[in-house]
């Protein structure tokens, strides 16, 4: 039986772009909450660099109409300080997470999962 690479393909392409629709329809639901309660929901932190007693982390929030990620230097002689800020919007950050790493994907999907079961 010969197979066809272009359904393969189509098949990859409807897994993929269900779990980032489940993901998105996640930041939704979330997002109503946090715009009742007032209370953003960290969805990751990451380290990125630490030498010494200097530090980078990455930060990634949820708020009521936004994912915002916030690199933030700490210690040494730097005073602690936000380097740089993304902001996106739901679809946005669904389609960045995904293609960025799927470890932060996972760990992403996980967060919404816990905050949105312990929210009901």
């Amino acid at each position: 039986m010969k197979k066809n690479p272009g359904l393969q393909e189509s098949k990859q392409m409807s897994f993929e772009n269900c779990l980032i629709n489940n993901f998105k329809e996640k930041l939704f639901d979330l997002s109503r909450n946090v715009a009742e309660t007032g209370k953003p929901v960290v969805l990751y932190t990451t380290l990125l660099d630490e030498v010494c007693d200097y530090g980078e982390q990455e930060l990634a929030i949820v708020n009521e109409d936004f994912v915002v990620i916030q690199v933030i230097t700490f210690g040494g002689y730097v005073p602690i300080a936000v380097q740089h800020q993304r902001v996106f919007t739901f679809d946005e950050f669904a389609e960045w997470i995904f293609e960025r790493s799927d470890y932060l994907f996972i760990q992403c999907f996980n967060t919404l999962d816990d905050a949105l079961v312990s929210i009901h």
